[in-house]
């Protein structure tokens, strides 16, 4: 843009908007991860500005109608994930642009999108050249981040100790709050550090160091979640263990710049801060059981901070990997049906947007593709999510309107208006995974300069007021589309998240009385599968909760009881995968007891009565009692659905 106003030649705008959407198509991680869709937007925007403009010129109808199923392709990508989502989404704003002005021969085509390109490369390029490549680096920023999360859940552990008395809505939203923050923060760190093995090779000594470290966090948070539980059952002895915790908090902090930094952290203050944590535990009672789940997290912190290399290749389960040909086929045919949602939100983006896009040609407003870029970001697949962000978009453009036109008060000439959007730009990309609303307003005057610059001499409140008008008939235009065409309500799929986490645990029941049985390492890979199946439950929850109509549904009333007790059930396994294998002489009883609780946490059947008896174990004995009052209450919740859903039908 400085370049632009120092030669005289707005036109580089183009190139400042292609390395703007370009930096929004970075989907961060590592380079490897991240120049890919970069290079593939700036390839296919740069097509995308010279050929619909080309087309737009030789006939309107056939550009608009071929854009629909191009911005159609867009919308499916998200079928490719977080990478393929970002990319489409600012690909279909490059379409919808690039219909404004319509350009009759080919060699002004060309220069539209040269200029797109140049700009896109160049922000790709700089990705790679400006900073270090460390390869490992995205990886061990995953896992200084667990650390974090790690550290967040000790906090709220503290808090926890603190209350002598810990009712069941404050230990709910501590499970639902800080469980699904750390499972989200591991499956991340997981995904990360797989794909950096993968690059480079399985037997580096730091790729051992990685998977190792990251195995035991996880093996720690699980420690954890015992811990947290054996507070809820025994409030008295709580207090006792929050010297320790708040030993524990701020040495899991300490560890995550370091790791980041690819530092030792077998250092005198760490090992310092590590006997103090051990000293602190050696006060609790040894008969008080939250003494012993504290020596498991205080040993596996140990393995963290001694060991900086695997003594041979670490095991890190991924499911898998396939081939490139695999990878873009599967995702396609996966979704090609009609019962997809993806493919279901693919089409109603299109359907709803070619007209639109016909719409703006005909009005011939040189904002009005506001509306159209509007409807691609509002419209989600399901309605909950349309409908906030809707609400989001329009509010923080509206701030975003003032913003601008404020800017321009002071700023007249190119160049200050170049220089005004550093600022802009900084702020917008500091906070846009931090709030959707601030992201956008910061985001709208950042666009209302560029266009400026691109269209000189427009008035700014004159850009503002039309973008606030049209993103306020976008937004409306999008919550329409989603009630009218396939329109996706939670309520249609909550019953299958709920009935899908209730199969994990009973899975992972089943898993943890085998390894106790066996006597074999606790079942680690079921306890994931618990806990990412708990988070789709609650997302699915979220979303419910944001739908104006669920208030009052029996089956969301039946999810909220089913998630807590499942909550609870995995706090309980992961005490009972601590305890010490059962005699064997109570055998026999154990099976009895996977039998029955297998039985119990089945909706279709039921508990059954009585239980099979008490085990010698005291604290295994109270954990079999406190599972089957688990069970009781997630078969309560279904059978309670079942009677509101008749009561409401009668009425």
């Amino acid at each position: 843009m400085a370049l632009g106003s120092l030669l005289g030649l707005p036109q580089l705008g183009l190139a400042a908007l292609g390395a703007l959407l370009a930096c929004f198509a970075d989907p961060g991680g590592a380079v490897r991860d991240r120049l890919p869709p970069m290079l593939v937007f700036g390839v296919l925007g740069a097509i995308s500005f010279s050929g619909f403009s080309l087309i737009l010129a030789y006939s309107p109808v056939i550009a608009i109608l071929i854009a629909g199923l191009a911005i159609f392709a867009c919308s499916f990508a998200r079928i490719y994930g977080q990478a393929g989502l970002q990319t489409g989404n600012l690909l279909a704003v490059a379409i919808v642009l690039a219909l404004d002005a319509p350009l009759p021969s080919l060699r002004a085509a060309i220069a539209p999108g040269i200029a797109f390109w140049a700009g896109a490369t160049g922000a790709a390029i700089l990705t790679l050249a400006l900073w270090r490549i460390r390869p490992f680096h995205p990886a061990r920023a995953a896992l200084a981040d667990l650390a974090v999360a790690l550290s967040a859940l000790a906090g709220d552990l503290i808090d926890l100790a603190d209350d002598r008395v810990i009712d069941e809505d404050g230990f709910d939203h501590h499970a639902r709050g800080h469980r699904r923050i750390v499972r989200d923060t591991i499956e991340r760190a997981r995904g990360i550090a797989l794909a950096t093995i993968r690059r480079r090779g399985a037997a580096s000594q730091r790729a051992n160091a990685l998977a190792l470290r990251l195995a035991t966090f996880d093996q720690m948070f699980g420690a954890m979640i015992a811990v947290g539980e054996a507070m809820a059952v025994d409030p008295a002895h709580a207090p006792t263990a929050r010297k320790a915790l708040a030993d524990l908090a701020p040495l899991l902090a300490t560890l995550a710049p370091t790791i980041e930094a690819d530092r030792s952290l077998d250092t005198p203050p760490i090992r310092a801060a590590l006997r103090a944590l051990r000293d602190d535990i050696a006060t609790i009672d040894p008969a008080v059981p939250i003494r012993r789940l504290l020596d498991i997290v205080a040993d596996r912190l140990s393995v963290i901070v001694t060991v900086s290399n695997a003594p041979g290749p670490v095991a890190l389960a991924d499911g898998g990997t396939t081939g490139w040909r695999e990878a873009v086929s599967g995702p396609i045919r996966a979704n090609a049906t009609l019962s997809s949602v993806p493919l279901r939100h693919a089409l109603r983006t299109a359907i709803v947007t070619t007209p639109v896009l016909g719409f703006v040609f005909w009005l011939g407003n040189p904002f009005g593709h506001w509306l159209a870029i509007t409807l691609i970001f509002v419209l989600q697949p399901h309605f909950s999510a349309t409908w906030i962000r809707a609400i989001e978009r329009v509010g923080g453009t509206a701030a975003g309107g003032v913003i601008a036109a404020l800017i321009g008060l002071d700023c007249h000439t190119r160049m200050e208006l170049a220089l005004s959007m550093i600022p802009l730009t900084l702020a917008a990309f500091a906070i846009r995974g931090v709030n959707y609303s601030a992201y956008v307003a910061v985001l709208t005057p950042m666009i209302v300069l560029l266009i400026e610059q691109i269209e000189p001499g427009l008035d700014q409140w004159t850009i503002a007021v039309s973008r606030v008008g049209f993103t306020l008939a976008g937004g409306l235009l999008a919550v329409a589309a989603n009630l009218v065409l396939w329109p996706s309500f939670e309520g249609n799929r909550l019953g299958a998240a709920r009935d899908a986490a209730i199969a994990a645990h009973r899975a992972y029941l089943g898993a943890s009385f085998a390894a106790l049985l066996d006597r074999v390492s606790p079942p680690e890979a079921a306890r994931r599968q618990a806990g990412l199946a708990s988070n789709n439950l609650e997302a699915s929850i979220s979303r419910a909760l944001m739908e104006p109509h669920r208030g009052h549904d029996p089956l969301l009333r039946s999810a909220l009881v089913t998630d807590a007790a499942l909550r609870r059930t995995a706090g309980r396994l992961a005490i009972l995968n601590l305890d010490k294998s059962p005699p064997e002489a109570e055998g026999a009883l154990w099976l009895r007891w996977r039998d029955w609780l297998d039985a119990a946490f089945d909706p279709a059947r039921g508990p059954a009565l009585p239980t099979p008896g008490d085990v010698a174990t005291p604290s295994a004995a109270e954990s079999l009692r406190r599972l089957a009052r688990q069970a009781e209450l997630v078969f309560d919740a279904a059978r309670l659905e079942i009677s509101d859903a008749r009561t409401r039908t009668q009425d």
